[in-house]
């Protein structure tokens, strides 16, 4: 038998036992002449997938597995002393119920010998695992723990809170504080920059999808910051790094030597998908072809689409279909969803049939429990757009890629493979199964640049600003002293404005300067403004920082309306349903679209972009009419009430950690605590039973206490 007949049998699944010794004989054959190439490895896979059909083989199944260096697949309790010697080399010298696969050991070494790693591999190659052996060995006091969105910050926090319980203190928001012992910060690129002040010496860190310190496919502002905390942490603490992301083509080598690092680029599997073509020449037989597929599927399935209103179509179009998946005590979840939002909204009709929904504008608490119950099997079906794919971990046997954009822009080849690679997974399925329904991608894996190093002229001048003058090459020395010459704002201000562009804040300041009494009569408030104020500010941040239309606003006037209603504290349910209400022209269509609208003010307006930019014209403001002797503003407060969607602080803090804003208003214990490690103590010791709560926000409360 042949290593193809040997594919082709493994893919069919039957009648393995019958013919285990001549399939070993393949597998052992391409194993002993090439072992280092991909085919040996997915042999071997595919032949774990059917592990207990060798039942008169197992040892010779094992010394396979060994010999391509899967060692954490060696469970036979008859191993040879070889195969135990195997085991015990690629066990971390912490970590006891961890056993390293043979690519995985070396990075760990190289990072306890203290050398720098920026470590390229597919995911389910286990990089997150270093990452706990290395914090394991209790060598480092202080780690800072980079991750690009909240849902990977949400889970990464959850998996280092149950793996070091009592060991480290683990900051996951900025309202926390840290302890004078051992701490573990996990954080995202712009939390790092706005912590900087509050962090105690920093030994290592880690920056998880590095890959996005290039500029791949990211807002100036998000490669800012990130390039911002890589450079805080490295240069001001000095701190060791270990950087891991997906496979890319390639890193600057300049990179490399600049900041004392080495590149490991690994293709290693530790899983195999098979690719079902899918294509089909309409939308219409897209649609059909996905219905079919879903109901024959009985595995745990992600679907991957373009945005949130195609998550909601694809969600709707198979509940039309009456798609039943497997499903698990969704209805007291469901009940809750469709009170404390919208009964028409599609996500709590989909979890009465084993289908939920995931993206980035759902409040974290939601999100988290919606892949809580995926992978717990409580629902079989998880619709997503590409916050689930970035680095976020789930249970899925099957990989649905149903469209090949990420909103308008088409999918590339590194995106693509990252998506595909989210079939299944490290002890869950060694085969998992992708359903492609476009084309796939030109195989043309990225370039990732270091602006840090190579300071073209591409690389904002928000970056530069922030380095140190000896680090700035010629260039770029000159244009940022050419900036800073100009600029009737000092560079202190210019800095503290993070990501925001030199030119646009020093654009602004000549504008208040040009018209000084009636700018002062509009911008100098402290207490929650007057609708004209908060006009005046909405207008200048508009026209200067924002530009153009995003996330669903289209000018400084529909801002200012959309703020100023946020400000009259509307339960959410009602909110949602006055975007259903009013001028048939621009009210919501339908309810999912009627949620999709408020959740995406308060993420992205609301929760970020609002409150940075009037902070970085309330440091502008406060220095013009300071150097004129005029009253100023202080905008900290209004601020931060939109921040928190006029709530109490806590209630933003405690969705991230599971617990919804709605919940921790009917908890006052939780609501009043001054610190989220306060509140999650009380939690700790209250007793549920005598909380008057739906059954369903006692389970999450449970859940959260024991931090699932």
């Amino acid at each position: 038998m042949k290593a193809q007949d040997a594919i082709k049998v493994l893919k069919a699944g039957s009648g393995i036992a019958d013919r285990q010794f001549e399939l070993l004989q393949a597998v052992a054959r391409e194993v002993t002449t090439r072992p280092e190439l991909r085919m040996a490895k997915e042999l071997v896979l595919r032949a774990l997938e059917y592990r207990d059909a060798f039942t008169k083989t197992q040892p010779i199944l094992s010394s396979l597995v060994r010999e391509t260096g899967l060692f954490p697949y060696l469970d036979d309790p008859a191993l040879s002393i070889r195969d135990l010697l195997a085991l015990e080399f690629h066990r971390p010298e912490a970590l006891e119920d961890i056993i390293f696969h043979q690519e995985q050991a070396p990075v760990y070494h190289k990072l306890l010998a203290g050398k720098n790693v920026v470590l390229s591999a597919p995911t389910s190659f286990g990089k997150s695992k270093i990452i706990d052996a290395v914090i394991a060995t209790r060598r480092f006091t202080n780690v800072v723990v980079i991750v690009p969105t909240l849902a990977l910050l949400d889970e990464t926090r959850r998996r280092l809170q149950g793996q070091f319980p009592g060991q480290y203190h683990i900051v996951g928001h900025p309202s926390q504080q840290p302890t004078e012992g051992r701490n573990i910060f996990i954080f995202t690129p712009e939390r790092v920059v706005s912590y900087k002040e509050n962090f105690p010496k920093i030994d290592f860190f880690v920056l998880d999808e590095f890959y996005k310190i290039g500029g791949q496919s990211e807002e100036d502002r998000r490669v800012v910051a990130l390039n911002e905390a890589f450079y805080f942490l490295y240069k001001k603490h000095e701190a060791q790094f270990y950087m891991l992301g997906p496979n890319i083509r390639e890193i600057n080598l300049g990179a490399s030597r600049r900041f004392d690092f080495e590149f490991i680029n690994t293709d290693f599997q530790t899983v195999v998908a098979d690719i079902i073509d899918m294509r089909a020449p309409t939308e219409e037989d897209r649609f059909r072809e996905l219905v079919r597929i879903c109901r024959e599927l009985s595995e745990p399935t992600l679907i991957y689409c373009k945005s949130p209103a195609q998550v909601n179509k694809v969600a709707k179009t198979l509940l039309d279909a009456n798609i039943q998946g497997i499903v698990d005590n969704t209805k007291l979840a469901a009940d809750w969803l469709g009170r404390e939002f919208h009964l028409d909204w599609v996500l709590p009709w989909a979890l009465r049939a084993g289908i939920a929904i995931h993206y980035g504008l759902l409040p974290r608490s939601i999100a988290h429990e919606m892949v809580r119950f995926f992978n717990s099997g409580r629902i079989q079906f998880l619709i997503c757009t590409s916050t689930l794919i970035e680095g976020v971990n789930t249970k899925a046997k099957n990989v649905v890629i149903f469209e090949n954009k990420i909103a308008r822009k088409n999918l590339d080849y590194f995106t693509f493979n990252n998506i595909k690679g989210r079939s299944g997974r490290m002890f869950e399925h060694f085969v998992g199964r992708v359903f492609q329904f476009h084309e796939e991608p030109p195989p043309d894996l990225p370039f990732v640049d270091f602006p840090l190093h190579s300071q073209g002229e591409n690389t904002p001048e928000a970056l530069l600003i922030q380095m140190d003058e000896e680090d700035l090459e010629e260039k770029a020395r000159e244009r940022v002293k050419t900036t800073v010459e100009s600029s009737p704002l000092p560079i202190d201000v210019l800095r503290e404005n993070h990501g925001i562009e030199p030119k646009a804040q020093i654009t602004l300041a000549e504008k208040i300067l040009s018209d000084l009494d009636q700018y002062n009569t509009l911008l100098a408030w402290s207490n929650p403004p007057k609708y004209e104020q908060l006009g005046a500010c909405c207008a200048l941040i508009w026209e200067f920082f924002v530009e153009r239309g995003r996330n669903g606003i289209y000018s400084a006037k529909q801002l200012t309306f959309k703020l100023w209603q946020l400000g009259d504290q509307l339960p959410l349910a009602e909110r949602i349903e006055n975007e259903l209400e009013g001028d048939p022209q621009y009210a919501a269509k339908t309810a999912n679209e009627a949620v999709e609208r408020v959740l995406r003010f308060d993420r992205n307006w609301a929760g970020f972009d609002f409150p940075q930019y009037l902070m970085a014209l309330d440091r502008i403001q406060k220095h013009i009419f300071t150097q004129k002797g005029m009253q100023y503003g202080d905008y900290s407060y209004y601020a931060s009430q939109v921040e928190s969607l006029f709530l109490p602080a806590l209630c933003a803090a405690l969705d991230e950690y599971g617990i919804p804003a709605t919940l921790t208003m009917k908890c006052r214990f939780l609501h009043k605590a001054e610190t989220v490690t306060d509140a999650l103590n009380q939690l700790g010791r209250v007793d549920l039973r005598t909380l008057d709560l739906h059954p369903y926000e006692v389970e999450l409360l449970e859940s959260v206490r024991k931090g699932n």
